[in-house]
C-alpha cells in the first residue's frame, strides 16, 4: 500500500490486496452513487428482465450492491488498485498496465446483448485508441496488454484471439474500470476528492510514460474526467433499439451515449 505526499489535500490510499472490509466499503459507496448511471443501469435491467413497459425511475441501492458484490470481490484478489482516501469521499478502481487477472466487467457469465455489446465496442475502441505499430512476429503471441487477458479463472475471459492482428499491438496503459465519489457532499467537495483521488494515477502515468483510459455513460463525469486533462477519444452509442438513453429497457430506444476518454498529452 502506497499513500500521496501529506502535503496532499487529501490523504489517498492505493492498495493491491484491500481488506474484505475495504471492498465491502467501496462496493457501498458504487451503490449510493451509481442509482441513475446509464450504462449500469441498463446491465442491471437486463440481468433482472425488465420490461420495457415497466414504470422507470431508479436502481435501489440494494439492487446495486448485489450487482457490484459479483465482479469487484474477485477483481480485488489480483493486482488490481483500489484507491480511497480514509473517509471514502471517494474510491476507484484502477487496472494497472501489468494487471492480470479478471477485470470486473469480465465477471458475469452468459452476459446478455446490451452487456456482450459493450464488452465488444470497449475492446475496439482500447484496440483503436491505444494502439501502437506492430513489432515483428511476436507481437502474435502477446496479449494486448495485461489489462486486457485474464491470466486467471474468469467465468468469462476476453476471446483467445483477441489483439491477434497484423497491424496494431496495444500499449501498456492505466484503465479507470471504475471510479466514483460520494453524492451526499456539495459539489465543490465532490469535485475535490475526485481530482485528489486520480492525481497520483495520472502523475504515475507520466513518470511511466503511459495512457490513462476510461469509460463514461454520464455527461457530467465526461467532464469531470476532462477537468483532469482527459480529452474524449470516441463516442458511441450502445443498446440502439434496445434501451433508452438512461438505460432502461425501451424498444425502439436511442441508446445509450457512452464515451472513450484517454489522458496523454504527456506522451509524444
Amino acid at each position: 500500500m502506497v499513500t500521496t505526499r501529506s502535503s496532499d489535500p487529501l490523504s489517498i490510499k492505493s492498495e493491491t490486496s484491500p481488506s474484505q472490509d475495504i471492498v465491502e466499503k467501496f462496493i457501498q459507496l458504487l451503490s449510493k452513487s451509481f442509482t441513475s448511471v446509464p450504462l449500469t443501469t441498463a446491465f442491471v435491467s437486463e440481468i433482472d428482465q425488465v420490461p420495457p413497459s415497466s414504470n422507470h425511475k431508479t436502481l435501489t441501492s440494494e439492487r446495486l450492491h448485489k450487482h457490484f458484490s459479483l465482479g469487484i470481490p474477485a477483481a480485488a484478489k489480483a493486482n488490481i488498485l483500489l484507491l480511497h482516501d480514509d473517509a471514502f469521499n471517494a474510491a476507484a478502481l484502477i487496472e494497472p498496465p501489468d494487471f492480470c487477472g479478471v477485470p470486473p466487467s469480465q465477471a458475469r457469465r452468459n452476459p446478455g446483448p446490451i452487456l456482450t455489446e459493450w464488452r465488444t465496442i470497449a475492446r475496439e475502441l482500447k484496440a483503436k485508441h491505444l494502439a501502437l505499430p506492430d513489432s515483428g512476429p511476436r507481437s502474435w503471441d502477446t496479449p494486448a496488454a495485461p489489462s486486457q487477458s485474464s491470466g486467471g479463472p474468469s467465468e468469462d475471459p476476453y476471446p483467445s484471439n483477441f489483439n491477434k492482428d497484423a497491424s496494431v499491438e496495444i500499449r501498456p496503459f492505466y484503465h479507470i474500470a471504475l471510479a466514483t465519489k460520494d453524492p451526499s457532499l456539495d459539489p465543490a467537495k465532490q469535485e475535490a476528492a475526485f481530482k485528489a483521488l486520480l492525481s497520483p494515477i495520472l502523475e504515475k502515468a507520466k513518470e511511466e510514460g503511459v495512457p490513462v483510459w476510461a469509460e463514461a455513460s454520464l455527461a457530467e463525469k465526461k467532464d469531470e474526467y476532462e477537468k483532469l486533462g482527459f480529452r474524449v477519444a470516441e463516442e458511441v452509442t450502445v443498446g440502439k433499439g434496445m434501451a433508452s438513453e438512461q438505460g432502461w429497457p425501451t424498444e425502439g430506444g436511442t441508446g445509450v451515449r457512452c464515451w472513450g476518454l484517454i489522458y496523454d498529452d504527456h506522451i509524444q
